[in-house]
């Protein structure tokens, strides 16, 4: 196994053409043995690996919220030696450091790899604003920076020799589901076709279910995300960080994500009862339904309750105290009732990290399935020429 891992470690794939506007450095190169071992190392049983996976960093042009143009980092995978099947881009979950990101590639980058082009589709798993290449205030669980993010590597991705135009298909593990979500919801107001979109262990109503759930503190995470979200939301709306922390906790907040610390650091210096970082103000509008800034643009965050035209599935586990499974059934309900394709599947008694290698095999199987039920089933990836 030590073997492999090296070999894995050291293989690098060929150069590759880019368009204008786009760069790609090759980062590293994994044979389908390599990747089995790879898989079950982290968790991933059912998934076979057709493929080797060639993975490059993909440097790209976004816009922030003020409409200027940004260098933006991502993860481009693809199978090799095989046209790709179709491009899917996944979006992966919460870090706190810009280089523990998918195009480091980090274990959530190389996993995503793994299982989509290591089956013979094309995989793009941007970094996000603020995160990797892109030094701007990272914009957490900000829906429409998110999507701009996303939609803007895909349209990029688009124009690489070999990947397929065909509709793209979305997943994300956590922060990645409300950012898949946030992409999907954007490209079809674009007129842009989706294939599905299946989030893994994600917030959806952030003003109503996941700021209760963080806020009665019920994981030792929800100090840091709630912490990581009003510095974030503070610096994108322009209001004052002290106007919803404490100034003890607003200082350490600045310290904690604009020098990025790792996230035991984060936890440990946060308190186990989230409350205690909020001034009264906000807690005074928390608890009664009052007027604050920070509610408002949750609310207008909130992704849970609109039209998909495409499928989406929700998968959650029943153990998740991270992202409570009524994050899921919520949306489930809310889209339903506007007539959205849309299940919330559970993934049984899992807790939040043990979600994902969870789904995995459930995502590839049911992507498989609809991309054979869209006319290209997965025998017809062609050989190079």
């Amino acid at each position: 196994m030590a073997v492999l891992l090296f070999l894995a470690a050291c293989a690098e794939p060929a150069p590759r053409a880019a368009p204008n506007g786009v760069e790609l450095t090759p980062l590293k190169s994994y044979g389908a043995i390599e990747s089995r071992v790879l898989l079950r190392l982290a968790g991933v049983s059912g998934i076979g690996v057709d493929h080797g996976v060639d993975c490059y960093r993909m440097i790209y042009r976004t816009r922030d919220a003020a409409g200027r143009e940004i260098v933006a980092s991502g993860l481009l995978a693809l199978p090799r030696s095989v046209t790709p099947k179709r491009l899917v881009s996944f979006q992966h979950g919460t870090t706190t450091s810009r280089d523990r990101v998918p195009s480091a590639p980090d274990g959530t980058g190389v996993a995503a790899a793994i299982v989509f082009a290591g089956n013979g589709y094309a995989l793009v798993a941007p970094d996000y604003i603020g995160l990797g290449v892109s030094q701007e205030p990272h914009p957490y669980l900000v829906a429409d920076d998110a999507a701009r993010a996303v939609t803007d590597m895909i349209a990029a991705a688009r124009r690489i020799e070999g990947i397929p135009p065909d509709p793209v298909f979305l997943s994300g593990f956590s922060q990645g589901g409300h950012a898949s979500l946030a992409a999907m919801r954007l490209l079809e107001e674009r007129g842009e076709e989706v294939l599905g979109a299946a989030p893994v262990s994600s917030a959806y109503d952030l003003r109503n279910i996941s700021l209760a759930a963080a806020m009665a503190g019920g994981a030792q995470s929800h100090a840091l995300y709630l912490a990581y979200m009003a510095r974030g939301y503070a610096v994108r709306y322009g209001q004052p960080l002290d106007s919803v922390l404490t100034p003890e906790y607003a200082t350490l907040a600045e310290d904690l994500f604009g020098n990025p610390h790792a996230p035991d650091e984060i936890i440990a210096a946060l308190p186990a009862e989230p409350r205690r970082m909020f001034n009264d103000a906000f807690l005074d509008a928390f608890d009664n339904d009052g007027p604050h800034w920070l509610l408002a643009v949750l609310a207008e965050n909130d992704i849970s309750d609109w039209h998909p035209q495409a499928p989406v599935r929700l998968y959650y586990g029943e153990a998740d105290r991270d992202v409570v499974p009524e994050e899921a059934l919520h949306a489930e309900r809310a889209m339903r009732a506007r007539g959205a394709d849309i299940e919330a599947v559970n993934l049984g008694p899992h807790d939040h990290n043990g979600s994902m290698p969870a789904a995995a095999p459930l995502l590839l199987a049911w992507l498989n399935k609809l991309h054979a039920a869209a006319g290209q089933g997965p025998d017809q990836a062609m050989k190079f020429d």
